[in-house]
C-alpha cells in the first residue's frame, strides 16, 4: 500500500478506479490530483490501493480513503 501524506493540500478532482477480480473480488484504487504550491504542476497522489471481497468493502475503502481515516495506506 501506498503511504498517503498527512496533510493533503485542496485536492482539485479525485481518479477511482473500480475493477471486477477473476475470482469474484474488487480492486479498488484512489488518487487525488492536487497543485504544487512551489513550481505551476499538478501532483497525483495514491491515497488507496486495495484488493476486497466484496463492493460494500470498495465503498468502504472509497470512504475511509476520501475522509482521510486511513491508518494503513
Amino acid at each position: 500500500m501506498a503511504e498517503a501524506a498527512t496533510n493533503r493540500k485542496a485536492v482539485w478532482f479525485y481518479n477511482l478506479e473500480l475493477a471486477l477480480l477473476g475470482d469474484g473480488g474488487y480492486h479498488v484504487s484512489l488518487t487525488a490530483t492536487t497543485v504544487d504550491e512551489v513550481e505551476p504542476q499538478l501532483l497525483c497522489q495514491e491515497i488507496a490501493s486495495e484488493r476486497v471481497e466484496s463492493i460494500e468493502d470498495a465503498f468502504a475503502v472509497i470512504k475511509q480513503a476520501l475522509s482521510g481515516g486511513r491508518d494503513h495506506m
